[in-house]
């Protein structure tokens, strides 16, 4: 009889789940929001909200680092996250990323300074060697895989700021004229430089082929601990709640228009 029930315990411990322990992820960024204040951007904003839905499951500590460096952190730890990150082959390889995103672009646009004569839609070829334009870009940063191999392949046509913080430098440098363009969301440029009295003669060329959105995802350690927190990641962008709160405000974010696009890209991300 003792024996009957102390197999019958054995089994009930067996066959109930042990509380699992929150999992600490480290997460590497550009800034770190402030204690008790507002994200300082959207990104941020979103991954928090999916932090939150997961409640004591996960446990964020953001750490501030570079571009560059954040990639060299989440090849070195076993438990390092990046975020609003595009997903190329090339990155694949050193992480495991979110299978939904967790925010939504318009494509880059070719930002010129006092070129009228340019078209509004053009490619990055006709750019350099129809139209000779020097165009800045920052180190480190991915615009999308067919630029990044553009911008490997003609790199002498680019100028290439080291230092992903000293990005808003290419936009003083177009103004004085000291670079032709530069690749940036029209949003993102709009904001930065909106007082800046050359802003009249601004414009914002389209490259082709254009996609209807382009998405930043969450990009992980690739080990246990970052499958672990990939898999808590899309489980909290899959909920409702999640996904509402990113689309309408991606829906206020960007302008008229462009902001519906973008947003029902967002959603049929979800279809697959």
């Amino acid at each position: 009889m003792k024996t009957l029930i102390f197999t019958s315990i054995l089994l009930l411990c067996i066959c109930i789940p042990a509380h699992s322990e929150t999992l600490d992820i480290q997460v590497m960024a550009d800034f770190v929001p402030q204690d008790g204040g507002n994200p300082e951007n959207e990104a941020t904003t979103f991954l928090l909200a999916a932090a939150a839905e997961l409640g004591d499951e996960i446990s964020l500590h953001f750490v501030p680092s570079s571009r560059l460096r954040e990639w060299q952190q989440l090849r070195k730890m076993n438990n390092v996250c990046l975020y609003n990150k595009l997903k190329t082959p090339e990155r694949e390889v050193h992480a495991v990323f979110s299978q939904y995103p967790l925010m939504a672009f318009p494509s880059n646009k070719l930002v010129v300074f006092n070129k009228p004569t340019i078209p509004d839609a053009i490619t990055l070829l006709q750019a350099i060697y129809y139209y000779d334009l020097t165009i800045g870009v920052t180190k480190g940063r991915s615009y999308s895989e067919e630029i990044d191999k553009f911008v490997r392949l003609n790199d002498e046509h680019f100028f290439i700021l080291d230092g992903a913080t000293n990005a808003p430098r290419l936009g003083q440098m177009l103004f004085q004229n000291k670079i032709d363009a530069v690749l940036e969301y029209q949003t993102v440029f709009s904001n930065r430089y909106k007082r800046a009295p050359g802003m009249s003669s601004i414009r914002y060329l389209s490259l082709k082929p254009e996609k209807a959105a382009v998405f930043g995802y969450i990009a992980c350690s690739p080990t246990e601990v970052g499958k672990q927190a990939i898999a808590l990641f899309d489980k909290a962008l899959k909920t409702e709640k999640v996904r509402t709160l990113i689309s309408e405000r991606l829906m206020a974010l960007f302008h008229e228009g462009e902001n519906t696009q973008i947003v029902n890209a967002f959603n049929a991300a979800f279809e697959h």
